[in-house]
């Protein structure tokens, strides 16, 4: 039998389905990422409270790059009671902390013109399209500034003491973070990708998100100790650069390697870059134009390859399954599901008002970030009611992969209890009704 874009997709197993969430990097566009965690996490909860958890998912893991890594690593961090609630409450948490705001409290005197600081940085990225460009390199003493307040803003959210270095994740859920290995010593273009935590057991470690996060424009290279390649068991220090130059975001690592019943079934896909170019009819002309749309296409590259891979496995796994029971390697190839969440500009609502680009990827205003996480919020309500998260996305051939059974997803209104914190509460209310 062969698989025809027409036909339909086919009716799924009875088992309930395997879950892997992974997020796109995207520097500040990924507060809408923690929209959409917030909503599923949220969602979870909720099920889980009546009596449906494990009903209708089996989360096995989540994945991100850069910010979308950040982001999962705080939904994915170990919550002392098991709730879902306690990941939403930490992606919000986290982007609440990491605005550049006129609020001090809980931050060292430095960060405190930081909303103004945030504001001429970007009055001058607008000049970019009528100024000479000057390139300079980045600051090793605002590098190590900015990532110890990052690490700092972690440390607070997943409630770790002062110096701290790692932090564990749920039992039996999965995280991988993808990096790039600036020098590559393994001199093998795959050697160069790398994904985190390196050793699971130990937790993921602080260094590892932020090596993810080093965008070369702003950071130095983050080192990082390492195994060495030669097996030997001995370690060594490489230098690291964000995983928009090799995974966004990791998905690989979900298939490759696993057993069968540790490979998802569905894989939702929080894409921030957009697929086609959203400025004037007659393509990115201005320097601005073009250095965003060359951050939207290399960020979406390594997608796109991994994409293609997967629908290929699907079209084998399709075949495979009309055969006698196959036992071996074979046996171990299964069709996935993708969906996506995608982040798109808004024709109205708070975000409508602002411009994406490659400029506000580097802006923490909060009323932007506010924006961005409502988006998320509406987004993924949105793509769950439509039943887009359970059923194949149009770009892949969706006759190799099952549709599976809808739950009544609750509004984002319905879930403003779960958060059981006053002030977070008042903002997603706020959120949701803007």
């Amino acid at each position: 039998m062969t698989a025809t874009a027409s036909s339909p997709s086919p009716k799924a197993p009875g088992r309930v389905p395997g879950l892997a969430i992974a997020c796109q990097g995207g520097g500040a566009h990924t507060a809408f990422t923690a929209g959409v965690l917030a909503y599923l996490f949220l969602s979870f909860e909720h099920f889980r409270r009546r009596g449906e958890d494990g009903q209708w998912f089996e989360l096995l893991g989540l994945s991100g790059t850069s910010g979308g890594a950040i982001t999962a690593a705080m939904a994915w961090s170990e919550a002392p009671d098991g709730s879902w609630a306690e990941g939403a409450r930490r992606v919000l948490r986290y982007w609440n902390r990491n605005k550049a705001s006129l609020d001090g409290r809980g931050k060292l005197p430095i960060w405190w013109g930081e909303f103004f600081s945030n504001a001429a940085s970007q009055w001058a990225m607008s000049l970019q399209d009528w100024l000479p460009s000057v390139s300079t390199p980045p600051s090793p003493f605002l590098s190590s500034l900015v990532q110890a307040r990052m690490k700092d803003d972690m440390r607070a959210v997943v409630k770790l003491p002062d110096g701290a270095d790692r932090f564990h994740g749920r039992p039996g859920l999965d995280l991988f973070v993808g990096a790039v290995d600036v020098v590559n010593p393994g001199d093998e273009p795959q050697s160069a990708f790398r994904t985190f935590p390196e050793r699971p057991g130990e937790g993921l470690r602080l260094d590892e998100l932020l090596a993810s996060a080093c965008i070369p424009e702003l950071f130095i290279a983050t080192p990082l100790s390492v195994r060495k390649d030669d097996g030997s068991g001995g370690r060594e220090t490489r230098l690291f650069w964000d995983g928009l130059y090799s995974q966004n975001p990791p998905i690989d690592d979900f298939f490759s390697g696993r057993p069968r019943m540790r490979k998802p079934d569905l894989l939702w896909i929080v894409q921030i870059n957009p697929n086609r170019y959203e400025g004037g009819d007659g393509g990115p002309l201005t320097p601005d134009e073009q250095a965003d749309r060359r951050n939207e296409l290399a960020g979406n590259l390594s997608l796109g390859q991994e994409l293609r891979a997967i629908d290929t496995v699907n079209r084998i796994a399709f075949e495979l399954a009309e055969l006698p029971r196959l036992e071996g390697p074979l046996a171990e190839y299964k069709p996935v599901t993708v969906c996506f969440i995608r982040l798109a500009q808004p024709e109205t609502g708070p975000l409508s008002r602002f411009r994406l680009d490659y400029a506000s990827k580097l802006d923490r205003d909060p009323a932007f970030i506010d924006a961005l996480i409502g988006e998320g919020v509406r987004a993924a309500h949105r793509a769950a009611i439509r039943g887009e998260l359970v059923r194949p996305h149009a770009c892949m051939t969706e006759v190799c992969a099952f549709a599976y059974r809808n739950p009544a997803w609750p509004t984002p209104a319905e879930l403003v209890e779960l958060l059981d914190d006053a002030t977070l509460a008042a903002q997603w209310r706020g959120l949701i009704e803007s």
